[in-house]
């Protein structure tokens, strides 16, 4: 019993310190879902959710949908990505596509291009467009347009 509790707590401090990989010269096509850290330094295209940190490596491209915690990029990356927290874009980053985030971190030279929104307040727009619908589109007032701006670094 007691070696069994020792095993079970060292299983649970290595977890946070799992980080899969895909390695440079490596393409990965589909669905990747993971409790833990992300890094791709080769290709991936798909559906990408993971709950820890992903990092897009120099080498690395990827195209889909990204929903993850931290991310950060160095690489190439293109699709619809959310961010709960820190985006991160180091200077050789390339960035294209419909992007939410919590933080934006942005290195002198780094390329973003499409729409990014903080993440709070797309969800104030989204409450200011169901207010909008209930009272009618006509009645959309200027304040509410101007909250709706749309960010290209």
């Amino acid at each position: 019993m007691i070696g069994k509790s020792k095993n079970s707590s060292r299983s649970e401090a290595a977890s946070d310190h799992v980080v899969n990989r895909i390695a440079e010269g490596t393409s990965f096509e589909g669905v990747l879902k993971s409790e833990n850290n992300v890094r791709i330094d080769g290709s991936f295209e798909g559906e990408l959710t993971t709950k820890g940190r992903l990092v897009i490596g120099a080498s690395g491209r990827v195209k889909g949908n990204i929903s993850c915690a931290h991310c950060e990029v160095e690489g190439a990356i293109e699709g619809q990505i959310v961010v709960q927290e820190l985006f991160v874009l180091k200077s050789t980053a390339r960035v294209h596509g419909e992007i939410q985030y919590g933080q934006l971190s942005v290195e002198n030279g780094a390329q973003a291009t499409g729409n990014l929104h903080l993440a709070s307040k797309v969800k104030d727009m989204r409450q200011d467009r169901n207010l909008d619908k209930s009272k009618g589109d006509s009645a959309r007032s200027k304040d509410n347009v101007r909250s709706q701006q749309t960010v290209a670094v």
